[in-house]
């Protein structure tokens, strides 16, 4: 197991590459995205040479913002545009992986037409990466109901499309932690995993064990990934005060040892 963590694109890269590697951490899991990491206004050769003193590995992320699920054709294309963007800049720091969101298609098309849409986009975004050495990864998004399906049919369509799953989005509005459904199905297209807590309701990115009710099984979480004898890169998504995230990295690698 590898950890990482995710820059805060309000703060300034240069130091949070410096942050992560005095912490201990194994790689950065760098958020493309403005203002601190804006694909445009970046040095990303600077960036690149950064991470390599530092020590870090890295995986790329593209925005959350960027409107693939748009009403607008034009919209959209220029939402993949910037997708494209990132994994290029994937390729020039040194990155394997570019992860990106699920976030559903416009509501007047059917599931059919929509699953048609996320081939062509993924066929462009995924050629466009293998070109350049950069496997892309699609991560579950919180709060699209339906979701497990959707994935099944999407990845069965892209057969080189990569899995990034959340597990704390796979807990939230559910009967149940989506863990083991989603490794049952695509654990054999599985490169990155996403962790924190939250209430079962909202996307809150807490450090574990802190909602006071409704959070998540770490330890039944871990045992399911360690069943499917994952042993990859895990971010742990802890926002705010960095001290939280520091106790929640400890915790991980406590329980993840105990869930051999």
């Amino acid at each position: 197991m590898q950890i990482g963590a995710m820059n805060d694109p309000h703060r300034q890269l240069f130091g949070e590459i410096e942050w992560f590697a005095a912490n201990g951490f194994d790689y950065i899991d760098l958020t493309v995205e403005a203002p601190g990491a804006a694909p445009e206004s970046t040095d990303w050769r600077a960036v690149a040479s950064a991470i390599q003193e530092a020590g870090l590995g890295v995986v790329c992320h593209t925005a959350p913002y960027l409107p693939i699920d748009n009403p607008s054709p034009l919209v959209r294309q220029a939402a993949v545009d910037e997708l494209r963007r990132s994994i290029d800049v994937a390729q020039i720091v040194g990155a394997k992986l570019c992860t990106m969101h699920f976030m559903g298609w416009p509501a007047y098309l059917s599931d059919a037409q929509g699953y048609e849409f996320y081939r062509q986009m993924l066929d462009i975004l995924v050629s466009h990466g293998q070109a350049r050495g950069v496997d892309v990864a699609m991560e579950n998004n919180p709060g699209v109901r339906h979701q497990h399906k959707y994935f099944q049919q999407i990845f069965q369509r892209v057969p080189n499309l990569k899995l990034l799953f959340d597990i704390g989005h796979g807990h939230m509005d559910t009967a149940k932690s989506m863990t083991r459904e989603y490794l049952f199905s695509l654990h054999d297209r599985l490169a990155h995993i996403h962790i924190s807590d939250n209430n079962g309701v909202e996307d809150l990115h807490l450090p574990f064990g802190a909602p006071i009710r409704g959070g998540m099984d770490l330890a039944a979480n871990l045992r399911a990934l360690r069943s499917f004898r994952y042993d990859g890169t895990i971010t742990v998504e802890v926002f705010g005060d960095r001290r939280w995230l520091l106790v929640s990295v400890a915790l991980l690698r406590e329980a993840w040892e105990k869930a051999a």
